[in-house]
């Protein structure tokens, strides 16, 4: 809840107001300094040499628990943040995009798709144990996978048009 409040904060009037600390190359260097942080920490779980990077001072931050706002992932949405407010304009037409326009479309359907996807995820499973669970076996159960989401986010969508008369997003 905290995040939704900062977001709804942020897109009100809080850009305007966090506008110079934004603009600050400190605050640049700082958001990029601790996602590539991060990145050596999960790279690490997987790449072995990559251990000696990381101190032992980072098991003090563990465990992260995913259903709480911990304080490391919320530095890490707020350095992601800085990084797109930088350099994505706000009259950038990437956004129009079709693929920027499915994922746009499972954001608006988020509880339906996520509950779609955990069926589907299921349903990939049980078809890679019984027929084959080799790469090119997975990569079509994703693609499939893919397809399927967006194309009930965007049924969802033109559902709820359907419910609803207003402006016209996309």
């Amino acid at each position: 809840q905290f995040l939704f409040v900062f977001g709804a904060w942020y897109a009100g009037w809080g850009a305007e107001r966090l506008k110079g600390v934004m603009r600050l190359r400190a605050t640049l260097l700082l958001a990029v300094f601790y996602i590539a942080f991060s990145l050596i920490v999960t790279l690490s779980w997987r790449i072995e040499p990559l251990n000696w990077l990381i101190p032992d001072v980072i098991s003090l931050i563990y465990p992260i628990y995913k259903t709480h706002l911990h304080p490391v992932r919320l530095l890490h949405f707020l350095a992601l943040a800085v990084l797109v407010s930088r350099f994505i304009p706000r009259d950038w037409h990437g956004m129009i995009k079709p693929w920027m326009v499915a994922m746009i479309r499972c954001g608006e359907n988020s509880l339906p798709i996520y509950c779609f996807s955990v069926l589907l995820s299921f349903l990939a499973f049980v078809i890679l144990k019984q027929v084959s669970a080799s790469l090119a076996m997975q990569a079509a159960a994703s693609a499939v996978g893919i397809a399927l989401i967006i194309a009930a986010a965007t049924f969802l969508a033109w559902e709820a048009k359907l419910d609803r008369r207003g402006p016209k997003l996309f």
